[in-house]
Formats: structure tokens, sequence, C-alpha cells
């Protein structure tokens, strides 16, 4: 565990994710959920940071063909769409226990204000999608002026 432990940042992380669970409960109900949210069975797990240049989301996608997985921005927030499909032919033998998702899944994250979504680029690689957001180039505030 870190030295530096801040429980009110647990806090505020609960708070957010509560106040995400609300507002797709509200679009769900008024209709506005998009199609694809609505029918989506799963969510897949991510992790996200930053650096100076960029945001990073790892999506955990195992067992998800790159085929089935679709991204795109819309309204100031990245979709990431797509679908787990079960392989095995399980004809004749019932299933004892089912742990693992299948169907279709969906994400939604809300991009910050200082991104390039032209600049947006996706790896998928050993079961997890990994999408690189860069940073806007901010203008400087400070410029200096020579004295003639």
């Amino acid at each position: 565990m870190s030295k530096h432990h801040n429980p009110w940042m647990e806090i505020q992380s609960m708070r957010e994710e509560i106040d995400r669970i609300m507002d797709d409960a509200r679009e769900w109900s008024m209709g506005r959920a998009a199609e694809r949210d609505r029918f989506a069975l799963w969510r897949p797990v991510a992790d996200l940071y930053e650096t100076l240049e960029q945001y990073i989301i790892e999506l955990e996608l195992p067992g998800v063909d790159q085929e089935k997985i679709s991204l795109e921005t819309k309204g100031g927030q990245l979709l990431v769409h797509g679908e787990k499909r079960i392989e095995k032919d399980a004809t004749g033998s019932a299933y004892q226990l089912v742990e693992r998702s299948y169907g279709p899944f969906s994400r939604k994250f809300k991009l910050p204000g200082n991104v390039d979504p032209a600049g947006i680029r996706a790896v998928f690689k050993n079961g997890v999608l990994t999408i690189s957001i860069p940073k806007k180039e901010t203008p400087s505030n400070s410029v200096s002026i020579q004295v003639e």
C-alpha cells in the first residue's frame, strides 16, 4: 500500500461511479440510451491514466475478436462497442457453471477538453485494447517581447 493513501480519492471515485450509474439509468428510462448501450450485456473493466502527452485507456477484452471491436467519438465521448461470442460447440452437454461474460459490450468515456480526437489510436494485443488519446498543444499564456 502506498504511503500516500488518500481515502478521499476512493470516496470521490465511488461518487463518480454512482453518478455514472444514475446517469445511465436516467438515459435508459428516458429512451436516450444508444441502441447499442441498451443491449450491452457486460462492461469490460478499464484502467485510465495520464502522461504529459496523452491519456491512456486500457480495456480487458479477453476472447474478443479484434474485428468485433469498434470505437468512435461522439458528443465529447469515446464510445467502445463490441461483442464476445461463445465459440464452443456445447451440443449434448449442459453447462454447470458460466462465469465469463459473453454477448455485446459497451463502454463510454468522457473526453477532456484538451484532447485531439483525430489523433486517437487503438492497439489490440493479448486481450487488452490500449487506446492512446493525445492532448492538444495548449498555446502558451506567456510571450517574450523583444525590446528594441
